[in-house]
């Protein structure tokens, strides 16, 4: 695995970290002037058909951190209460 793939292994779990998803232009404005731009391009191509999140530089691939499964979880349901509470809010002014 390339220096570069690496890189860009560690910058998605940041932004994993942070709540975003990750993207090529993500990954650009991250690491503008760190990588040629037709590397970065083909890092992402790379990254993008085997998307491992780097956790400090280790992770295996097929590897399912609990905690973060967990996480996940409780921040989808909180969302989604926050959108049906939304919701209700939208509908009772619309009666």
């Amino acid at each position: 695995m390339t220096d570069a793939v690496m890189l860009l292994q560690q910058v998605a779990a940041q932004l994993q970290q942070e709540g975003k998803n990750p993207s090529l232009a993500l990954f650009r404005a991250r690491l503008a002037g760190r990588l040629p731009p037709q590397q970065l391009f083909a890092a992402y191509q790379h990254w993008r058909n085997n998307p491992v999140y780097a956790d400090n530089g280790a992770e295996l691939p097929g590897q399912t951190d609990t905690l973060q499964v967990e996480t996940g979880s409780d921040d989808i349901n909180a969302r989604l209460q926050r959108i049906e509470a939304k919701l209700d809010l939208l509908l009772s002014k619309l009666e």
